[in-house]
């Protein structure tokens, strides 16, 4: 399976899986789509209906990790924590999480 690292509408980097012609975030922006499907419609709903200041997460298919950064940052700047575990089955190299 070659990986390839593409750089997305919003200027941030994903990977590009060519032989399965998938990538793994949107190519209009990683980012924002990681801020708006997993942190504003997932990571934020459920803290605003569950009222709590700690959240389990388990993330099947972990993929670059984006997910769990950006929830990182929220988990720090709204002071809650999250107990994350992540599941991957081609785990990214440290050459391209340095890219990324």
């Amino acid at each position: 399976m070659h990986r390839k690292i593409i750089t997305t509408a919003d200027g941030s980097r994903t990977i590009q899986l060519e032989d399965w012609n998938e990538v793994y975030h949107s190519k209009h922006g990683a980012i924002e789509e990681a801020r708006h499907v997993f942190i504003n419609a997932g990571l934020h709903h459920a803290l605003k209906t569950h009222s709590r200041n700690a959240l389990s997460i388990l993330e099947i298919g972990f993929g670059t990790g984006l997910n769990a950064f950006l929830s990182l940052i929220e988990s720090e700047k709204n002071h809650f924590t999250i107990d994350y575990q992540g599941v991957e089955a081609y785990p990214v190299t440290l050459d391209e999480i340095c890219q990324l």
